[in-house]
């Protein structure tokens, strides 16, 4: 297949993938998972290549692409002025997780461990976005990295529904030693909407243009600048540092685009297939049954740090459960957990604390990598 083939096969797939999440089916199937499963079954039956430039090509620019525009809303005075409290809590719980991971590599042995650890690190402090990142800097293992992704999509909602369960218990408030829902009238963060901008976006399809070209100027500048300093493994920190100093030095430039979430996310899923693409299926399932019970012992042990920090900090196991859901989850989940609990207090510091795992949790994957491999 050449260019425009693959490219036809994988925006495709992308394009089910949207509908599929805007339907009630949606309930059975979540549609990015069929971003991974597509083109790796058309690969493995032979339809599509498993290994072919195209593939490279793509992957080099859909992550630093996707990460501009995601990173665009990620307001950093924002983070540390509204996250109140639970601040604190969320970066011993990142800390936790992290430890968790690293204790239970000490027992459980794989073949790239460090790689393991860096994508799970990534992962539970971030999203996925930051797992593409740390994949494409640390050179992973493509079958590996999707191991990871299958496995998260299967124990992350796991996490969930047991993080939902111990922020209502009783039992757990009192071996913390407060009970839950205590921190109500604690926290007075303002709305998201509350003192917004309210200059009208660029109408369609000029900010979005505006969104792609911005996307591709801070693609080719990191790209030279990688390339002059001799770091161009590292073009992606680059990359995430620049998506985020940009907006927050010249905030205007978030009201010139339009359509960034939606672009950004389409990058992502971009390299998700072309990942699935190059999978060998038959290493695929070994992979993730295995990382799937080391994720489970991670997460297990995290929930005792959740415990301890609780107990230390005096934290409501609203505060301290949505901290954790914060990195474990990321921003969409933990807004849904806190007004699930009726703690619509909670959202936006739940929100901007998964943010700022999104924006450092790259940089602990892949430091930590060089660190621990040094």
């Amino acid at each position: 297949m050449d260019l425009f083939q693959i490219l036809w096969v994988l925006t495709a797939t992308i394009a089910l993938s949207i509908a599929l999440e805007r339907s009630r089916f949606q309930r059975f199937i979540p549609g990015p998972i069929l971003v991974l499963i597509i083109p790796c079954a058309l690969a493995n039956l032979g339809v599509m290549p498993t290994q072919s430039p195209v593939y490279d090509s793509l992957a080099s620019i859909a992550i630093p692409f996707g990460v501009t525009l995601l990173l665009l809303r990620a307001n950093l005075q924002e983070i540390l002025r509204s996250s109140g409290k639970m601040l604190p809590v969320y970066l011993l719980a990142a800390l936790g997780v992290v430890v968790s991971i690293l204790l239970v590599g000490q027992v459980w042995h794989f073949d790239g461990e460090l790689e393991i650890w860096s994508l799970l690190s990534a992962l539970f402090i971030g999203s996925v976005v930051n797992v593409m990142a740390t994949a494409q800097a640390i050179e992973a293992n493509e079958t590996l990295v999707a191991a990871v992704i299958a496995a998260n999509a299967i124990m992350a909602p796991a996490y969930l529904a047991l993080i939902m369960i111990l922020m209502r218990s009783e039992r757990v408030g009192r071996l913390i030693g407060r009970a839950p829902g205590s921190s109500l009238g604690e926290f007075t963060a303002k709305s998201p909407a509350q003192g917004a901008d309210d200059r009208v976006p660029p109408r369609p399809p000029m900010g979005e243009l505006v969104a792609i070209l911005y996307a591709l100027g801070a693609f080719i500048a990191v790209e030279w600048f990688a390339a002059w300093a001799g770091i161009p493994n590292y073009s992606i920190l680059l990359v995430t540092v620049l998506a985020v100093a940009v907006p927050n030095l010249y905030p205007a430039i978030r009201h010139r685009m339009s359509g960034t979430r939606e672009i950004g996310m389409i990058s992502m899923l971009m390299f998700i297939g072309v990942l699935s693409a190059q999978i060998d299926l038959g290493a695929l399932g070994y992979f993730s049954l295995r990382i799937m019970g080391f994720v489970a012992l991670a997460l297990g042990l995290n929930i005792l740090f959740l415990l301890l920090i609780g107990r230390l900090m005096k934290a409501d196991p609203h505060v301290l459960f949505l901290a954790s859901q914060a990195g474990v989850g990321g921003p969409t989940s933990t807004a849904a957990v806190a007004a699930s609990q009726g703690r619509e207090d909670l959202v936006t510091p739940g929100i901007l604390c998964a943010l700022l795992g999104v924006i450092i949790s790259t940089f602990v994957g892949v430091l930590g990598y060089q660190v621990l491999s040094g």
